[in-house]
C-alpha cells in the first residue's frame, strides 16, 4: 500500500491509519442519470443528465471529456443496475450510499434511482443508503446558456409545516427499512444547506426550533432519536450548526486548492488533496464530529454549453475551474489520508468517511469504473481501505 505522500504525511503523521472497523464510509450518491417527469417536461421525453455528459467535449488538450462510463449509458433506476452498482460499490469497501434528495414543497424528483432502483434491487442488503435533502434551488444547467442567466426551475422554501411532511416520508418510506444506515441505532439523515434553513424559519433561533420540531417529528413516528447532519464548509457555520442542535457535520466537497487564485483555470489535484487536509483539521476545531471527505475531482464544463470559450469569461458555477491529474493513484493516497485524519477523532463519537462522488458524471467526481480508466480508482479506493 503506498500511503499518502509528501505535506499530505507530515500534516498527519501523528497518526496511524483508523481500523477498517472502526469508521463507515460513506460515498454520495447523484440520481441524475435516468428520466423523471418533471425534466422531461423542461428537456424532452427520456431526457437526463447523459445528454449534457455525452455532449461535452474537450476545451484543451488533455483535457479528459467527454467522461462517459465503461458500462455505457445505463438507467439508475433499472433493479437490475442498481443491483451491478450495489456490487461494485461493496466489493470495493463502501458500506453507504448517501442520496442526494430532492423535495420541493412536495414535488420530487430524482428520487426513482432510489425508490426503483436501490431499494428494489435484489443485492440491497449488501449496502446501507441514507438521505441528503439537497435543499437547494435547482437551476436550469443543462447545459447554461453562453449569455443568459440561468433560470429558476424550482425554488426551495421552507417552513415547519414542510418539515413535518418530510419528517413523516422519511419515517414512512425510509428509516424503517433493514438496511437504513443507523449509527448506535439512530438513523442518519442531513441537510445541505444550513442557510436556506436560516434564511426561511425565523434566523438561528427560529431554524433551531424548528430542527428541534423536526428531530420530535422523527421521535413520534417510532424511529427513534435521529443522528442529524449538516453539510457546510465553513468552521463557522458549524459552530453554528451546533448551536442549532446538530449532531454531526461534513463537506460535501472540496474542489478548490491550497492558495488558489481567482480566475485559475485548472488546479492540480496535489494542491486540492492539501487544500483537504487543511480543511479537515479547521473544520474539526468547530465543535461538532466532523466527518472528512474525500473529492475525486471537479470538472463542470459538462453544465456549460459545448461552445462556451476556454478559459471562461464568467466565473460563477457552474463557470470555473478544471482539476487535472487527479490520478487514481492520488486519490487511494486521499483516502489513506482521511483514515489517518479519522483516527484522531474522539472513539467515543460518530467515526465515518464521505467519498464525493459515486456518479457526479456531470461534475467530474465519479467513482465508477470509466470509459478511459475502467475500474483503476475503485481498485485504488479498495487499496486504501485494505491496508494496514
Amino acid at each position: 500500500m503506498q500511503t499518502a505522500a509528501g505535506p499530505l504525511t507530515e500534516m498527519l503523521s501523528h497518526a496511524a491509519p483508523a481500523p477498517r472497523d472502526a469508521f463507515d464510509v460513506a460515498c454520495i450518491y447523484y440520481p441524475g442519470f435516468h428520466p423523471t417527469p418533471f425534466m422531461e417536461s423542461w428537456h424532452g421525453f427520456g431526457w437526463d443528465e447523459w445528454d449534457i455528459a455525452a455532449r461535452c467535449r474537450p476545451r484543451f488538450p488533455g483535457h479528459r471529456q467527454p467522461l462517459l462510463p465503461a458500462w455505457g449509458k445505463f438507467d439508475e433506476s433499472d433493479p437490475a443496475c442498481a443491483a451491478r452498482e450495489i456490487d461494485a460499490a461493496a466489493d470495493a469497501g463502501i458500506d453507504v450510499f448517501v442520496f442526494d434528495w430532492y423535495w420541493y414543497c412536495g414535488v420530487e424528483i430524482w428520487n426513482e434511482a432510489l425508490d426503483r432502483g436501490f431499494l428494489a434491487a435484489g443485492n440491497r442488503s449488501r449496502m446501507k443508503f441514507a438521505l441528503m435533502w439537497a435543499n437547494h434551488t435547482w437551476q436550469n444547467n443543462h447545459p447554461a446558456s453562453l449569455t443568459e442567466a440561468l433560470p429558476n426551475l424550482l425554488p426551495i422554501r421552507h417552513s415547519v409545516e414542510d418539515l413535518d411532511r418530510v419528517a413523516d416520508q422519511w419515517c414512512q418510506r425510509y428509516f424503517a427499512r433493514d438496511n437504513y444506515w443507523r449509527i448506535d441505532g439512530r438513523p442518519w439523515c442531513s441537510f445541505f444547506l444550513l442557510s436556506e434553513l436560516v434564511n426561511h424559519l425565523g434566523g438561528e433561533a427560529g431554524a433551531g426550533r424548528a430542527v428541534e420540531r423536526f428531530r420530535r417529528r422523527i421521535e413520534s413516528n417510532g424511529q427513534g432519536n435521529p443522528m442529524l447532519g449538516v453539510f457546510t464548509w465553513s468552521p463557522d457555520e458549524a459552530a453554528r450548526a451546533t448551536r442549532m442542535g446538530f449532531d454531526v457535520v461534513t463537506t460535501y466537497n472540496i474542489v478548490r486548492g491550497h492558495g488558489q487564485q481567482p480566475a485559475q483555470p485548472l488546479v492540480d489535484y496535489a494542491d486540492v488533496m492539501t487544500a483537504h487536509v487543511r480543511q479537515w483539521q479547521t473544520m474539526a476545531e468547530a465543535g461538532l464530529p466532523y466527518w472528512p471527505v474525500v473529492t475525486h475531482g471537479w470538472d463542470v464544463s459538462a453544465r456549460c454549453h459545448p461552445y462556451e470559450p476556454w478559459p471562461p469569461v464568467r466565473w460563477n458555477w457552474p463557470w470555473g475551474h478544471i482539476v487535472v491529474n487527479n490520478t487514481p493513484e492520488r486519490f487511494g493516497q486521499l483516502v489513506d489520508a482521511a483514515r489517518r485524519f479519522v483516527a484522531t477523532q474522539a472513539a467515543d463519537r460518530p467515526r465515518a468517511m464521505v467519498l464525493n462522488a459515486w456518479n457526479e458524471w456531470t461534475e467530474g467526481s465519479v467513482l465508477l469504473p470509466t470509459a478511459d480508466q475502467g475500474d483503476a480508482v475503485l481498485r485504488s479506493l479498495r487499496e486504501a481501505l485494505d491496508g494496514y
